[in-house]
């Protein structure tokens, strides 16, 4: 293989499929509308707000309740939706088409036949069930009564019984609700590694209040989190959940403590956890590079060796612009190499 000191000429701010930033659209993080639990969940959620007023109620399809599992496919919707706005793009499509394995990876999935099957489950329920809802117009009696995904499709071969790409068209309430201004938070993508639905779920509550709190953080009693959780169950086992995550305290990018903790109705606080800056933005903890991108990398350049090129990617690198993405340019290095010695 050729090597070349400085060889490339990419665009280090071109985002790749599995690697652009991921974002989850603000009122949907603070609400139930998805069950936290594994198993099917055929029981109704039906919330009021705190005012009294702003409701949520959502009705499971035939094969159950969407699961904050499924909700996963609408954090990579809002986030590609939110990249075409950023790009400028006149007229935003409601329709995104994916190929399943590199969505799959952009959440952080398995891509073996299971995978796709549970995708396709999940598309299912996110499309059969029905969501009504007043928070986006609470102050008048509107309210829109929809299904997260409009429809969805899915290309498979015949002979092979291998998907050659899917398509999804989001509601317009979930299209409108990600494009407002202000509308949507960025969010870690260790948020996929959280095994538990109340982890998720709580990761979100606590994302979207922390984000304008200061160092001092937000609070909010245990009876509010368990309302706005739509949790099954008693608020004895709740509690217990949620005190046992705040021990481990493993959220991403959030720090959790409990005040009046043995009272009945203790106090939860987050906040952000202070970050180290490393002495160069090329440097210490940057520099890894994410899991998905290295799986998409071994399966579009099989001969390239990602830990011999990315020394010299890092030397390189240090004489140029700070890249939107570490790993998205890494992955465009990659391709420029394999490009220049596969012509």
């Amino acid at each position: 293989m050729k090597t070349h000191p400085h060889p490339l000429q990419f665009d280090l701010f071109a985002p790749i499929l599995t690697d652009f930033q991921l974002r989850d659209q603000r009122e949907i993080m603070e609400r139930p509308f998805f069950s936290l639990a594994k198993t099917p969940r055929f029981t109704p959620i039906e919330y009021v707000g705190a005012d009294g007023v702003s409701f949520v109620k959502v009705e499971p399809g035939p094969s159950g309740m969407p699961t904050i599992w499924d909700a996963d496919i609408l954090i990579w919707a809002a986030s590609q939706l939110t990249r075409l706005k950023n790009q400028k793009v006149n007229h935003i499509p409601r329709t995104l088409r994916f190929v399943p394995h590199e969505l799959l990876l952009s959440i952080h999935r398995d891509t073996g036949g299971a995978q796709y099957e549970r995708l396709r489950n999940a598309l299912q329920r996110l499309k059969t069930a029905t969501v009504t809802t007043n928070v986006r117009s609470a102050k008048t009696t509107k309210k829109h009564v929809f299904s997260w995904i409009e429809s969805w499709k899915d290309e498979v071969n015949n002979q092979t019984a291998l998907s050659h790409g899917m398509e999804i068209t989001v509601s317009d309430w979930f299209y409108e609700g990600v494009l407002m201004d202000g509308a949507v938070l960025t969010i870690n993508p260790d948020y996929f590694t959280l095994k538990g639905g109340r982890e998720r779920w709580l990761y979100r509550v606590c994302r979207k209040h922390a984000g304008g709190a200061g160092a001092k953080g937000f609070s909010m009693n245990f009876t509010t989190l368990f309302d706005k959780s739509g949790a099954e169950g008693t608020f004895r086992r709740f509690k217990y959940e949620i005190l046992k995550i705040v021990q481990n305290n493993n959220l991403p990018d959030l720090s959790l403590c409990v005040d009046n903790r043995e009272g009945p109705d203790p106090m939860l606080n987050f906040k952000f956890r202070e970050k180290r800056k490393p002495a160069h933005p090329f440097l210490a903890a940057t520099q890894s590079i994410d899991p998905a991108t290295l799986s998409l990398i071994g399966l579009k350049f099989p001969s390239l060796d990602p830990a011999v090129l990315q020394p010299g990617f890092d030397a390189w690198l240090a004489s140029q612009k700070r890249p939107q993405n570490y790993s998205s340019a890494f992955f465009d290095y990659c391709r420029a190499h394999h490009d220049e010695n596969n012509p």
